[in-house]
């Protein structure tokens, strides 16, 4: 238990949890191998739960009040993308935006925050990659985006220190921040 070995370490549980695992696949709904789907989910949506219940569980065993939990969404939780079939990636981005709201509500009364982060397309090393020598998809994309341009991953560290802060965002908790450059305004 990751939670577990902090504590071993350094003698104190730890009260803030910023989750970002997950990946993607592309296959048309009707094709989309069942196996594939189903690590997806395991690994996008349970993989989620999974992590925040061990950063929970101590808490709530020890009687620690207080803590905040970020979950890394994605506008696919939201919005269906064009035009990359992912039905998998949507449904279990979907879910965790849902399963914030359900943790949020469970463990308020322990004053544990639980948010989610959706960003929209962000220029990493894996969407440069997809984009690589797609003009034609990248052009797209931007056709979308108000703002022209892909997000850098450093834009995100404000939205996730608002949502970890106890003064700034105390009484934000089952919130989906969606940080897309208008993609939705359209």
């Amino acid at each position: 238990m990751a939670t577990g070995a902090v504590y071993t370490a350094f003698g104190t549980y730890p009260l803030h949890l910023v989750n970002t695992a997950g990946y993607c696949e592309n296959y048309p709904a009707e094709e989309y191998p069942a196996a594939n789907a189903e690590n997806l989910m395991k690994v996008n949506l349970l993989g989620s739960l999974y992590i925040a219940q061990s950063f929970a569980r101590p808490l709530i065993k020890n009687g620690i009040r207080g803590g905040s939990i970020v979950m890394i969404g994605s506008m696919s939780g939201v919005i269906v993308n064009d035009p990359q079939p992912q039905i998998a990636y949507n449904m279990a981005k979907a879910g965790v935006i849902h399963m914030v709201k359900s943790l949020a509500a469970e463990w308020a009364k322990y004053n544990i925050r639980v948010n989610t982060l959706s960003p929209g397309y962000i220029a990493t090393p894996l969407t440069k990659n997809v984009i690589n020598g797609n003009a034609d998809l990248y052009n797209r994309w931007m056709s979308m985006v108000p703002m022209k341009r892909m997000s850098d991953p450093s834009e995100f560290s404000g939205s996730v220190l608002y949502l970890l802060s106890n003064s700034a965002s105390s009484y934000t908790t089952g919130e989906n921040i969606v940080v897309d450059g208008g993609y939705q305004c359209w």
